[in-house]
């Protein structure tokens, strides 16, 4: 959605095999509501037909009402928070100074009204960002490929006509649900990496907590040794001691993580991500690397504890 000038929409809209196109504007507004608050956002402008390319869920009105001279669409439910129905008048504040009153034609149901820098789902005709906006470029193209003509072919002839603009790319619908995925495989990539050194950190933890147990209790280890436990039978209770806290660590920490991303997901869902899914693999996967992480960091402490010289430790102070 970086803007682009509009000879680059001219030169889409002439592309062989295009049929309807649909031109997209974003501009910042500052709206003043009923309830007193004023609120400042960032409201998108189409033109009509929107509902050939878009779909849209109306709660009140439609596309026509909201696209119309002197009219715009909102969410339902900010409406609802602010005391905005259809018919209000809300004096809209544009870019320069410019001012309009702006009729509510239309009140939208849909789950991604709120984003980045966007408050409200506000959205206007074209017209009316030309006239309040003026000067400013395009967003978003949307393309409907003509009668008979192949949406792969209509796709290499777009990619082939926008080639010289580098900053624009083609998508179609699971190109974008792929881009959108792509961002949030960031986000868990840096989740992943701050586990990875949480991870590290636990483990020497374990070896340090191990290797401290060893020394605190060798006097016990020499004793037990003496009334008959062997090397081997040293080594598997060191093991066990190390799984047992690796286990119990993990499980607590994946019950603290469940609900806390439940919770945050219940956040989100307010802003349309509704959405849950819990990872049942990831979690026993989790809970099995702690288990061989736990047999890992007792490998040295269960080594020194079973060369131990058995009248050296009962001696030990």
């Amino acid at each position: 959605f970086t803007p682009f000038p509009r000879e680059i929409t001219e030169a889409v809209r002439g592309t062989e095999g295009v049929g309807l196109v649909v031109r997209s504007a974003f501009t910042p507004i500052a709206v003043r509501l009923p309830d007193g608050d004023r609120v400042e956002t960032t409201a998108a402008g189409y033109e009509p037909r929107l509902d050939e390319v878009a779909n849209i869920t109306y709660a009140r009105g439609g596309t026509a009402s909201a696209l119309a001279e002197g009219r715009l669409a909102m969410d339902a439910d900010f409406a609802r928070e602010h005391g905005v129905r259809v018919g209000s008048v809300l004096p809209v504040e544009f870019r320069g100074g410019r001012t309009a009153e702006l009729t509510v034609g239309a009140l939208t149901d849909q789950e991604t009204a709120e984003g980045f820098g966007t408050t409200g789902g506000i959205y206007f005709g074209m017209g009316t960002v030309e006239r309040y906006a003026p000067g400013g470029q395009d967003a978003a193209v949307y393309v409907n490929a003509a009668a008979g003509t192949d949406a792969g072919e209509l796709r290499a002839a777009l990619e082939r006509t926008l080639d010289p603009y580098p900053q624009l790319q083609v998508r179609d619908l699971a190109d974008y649900k792929q881009l959108v995925r792509d961002q949030i495989a960031v986000l868990l990539y840096l989740v992943y990496a701050l586990l990875g050194l949480a991870i590290i950190i636990a483990v020497l933890g374990v070896v340090n907590t191990l290797a401290l147990s060893v020394v605190e209790r060798t006097r016990e280890i020499g004793l037990l040794r003496a009334i008959g436990l062997g090397r081997r039978q040293l080594r598997r209770m060191i093991r066990l001691e190390s799984v047992v806290i690796a286990v119990c660590g993990a499980v607590l920490g994946l019950a603290l993580g469940l609900v806390w991303g439940v919770c945050t997901q219940q956040v989100l869902a307010l802003q349309g991500m509704t959405a849950l899914a819990i990872p049942w693999g990831t979690i026993v996967a989790v809970v099995v690397g702690a288990a061989v992480i736990g047999v890992v960091a007792a490998l040295l402490p269960a080594l020194r504890a079973s060369r131990m010289n058995v009248l050296a430790a009962i001696a030990h102070e």
